[in-house]
């Protein structure tokens, strides 16, 4: 018990290095995915067949493909366009096709969470805004998208939990999270310690999992608690 506690205690500080790449993914895809898929749910479900269509297919293919073969494909595409026209891609990081992938991947699932929300609002508040003389843009920030955002928030955050744990397969183009840096550290240990390794890291994105739920069950019961319409139904008194 004791020695484990000390593998432990002698590579702790070297995961959680690592801390930052993970997170710095993390944000940053959900943010993009975040206005990608508001963009991907308004074309879809608008009246424009040849947007809807671009947006179906797009959606379909990010979320039937494996999520590795999407950076790949991304990792291999970009610099063959770049340099076809031009553009050296030599001394581009890596991280960036981590993220473009990653965010791309994401969108295509918010797209979904986001059209879903909308389609289940009940219209009659939306047609009792506009007889109140609201406008468009106050109609969506007043009664869209705040009762849009308390419906999403959950599988927002549960897609978000998922690309947490999937970072580590940007390792296969050379960005490493804190598992990528743990299974550098069980090679170069020659797989000495790895079972504490790999416990400490499970234990770190558990923590990690149970912060971000925990921040997600405040805004949802904020955005709940300021929302009339979530917690009687109606936000205006529509007579039939």
């Amino acid at each position: 018990m004791s020695e484990s506690l000390e593998i432990i205690w002698k590579y702790l500080p070297a995961l959680l290095q690592a801390l930052p790449t993970t997170l710095y993914m993390l944000v940053i895809s959900v943010v993009i995915a975040a206005f990608l898929g508001f963009f991907l749910a308004w074309a879809k479900i608008g009246r424009n067949p040849v947007t809807k269509g671009l947006s179906s297919i797009f959606i379909s293919f990010m979320r039937g493909t494996p999520m590795m073969v999407q950076l790949l494909l991304i990792f291999i595409w970009i610099p063959v366009i770049c340099n076809d026209n031009g553009i050296s891609t030599s001394a581009w990081d890596p991280m960036i096709y981590a993220l473009v992938s990653f965010s791309l991947n994401m969108a295509a699932f918010f797209a979904e969470i986001f059209r879903s929300a909308y389609i289940a609002l009940d219209y009659r508040q939306i047609e009792a805004a506009q007889s109140l003389g609201m406008g468009p843009v106050q109609t969506f920030r007043r009664v869209i998208l705040p009762q849009g955002a308390a419906s999403a928030l959950p599988n927002l955050t549960n897609m978000s939990l998922e690309l947490m744990k999937n970072t580590s397969i940007a390792a296969v183009i050379g960005v490493y999270d804190i598992l990528g840096k743990a299974q550098q550290l069980v090679k170069n240990n020659y797989g000495v310690g790895q079972m504490e390794l790999y416990i400490t890291v499970g234990v770190i994105f558990w923590i990690m999992g149970l912060v971000i739920l925990l921040l997600s069950n405040l805004v949802t019961k904020r955005l709940n608690k300021g929302n009339p319409a979530m917690q009687t139904g109606k936000l205006f008194a529509v007579k039939d």
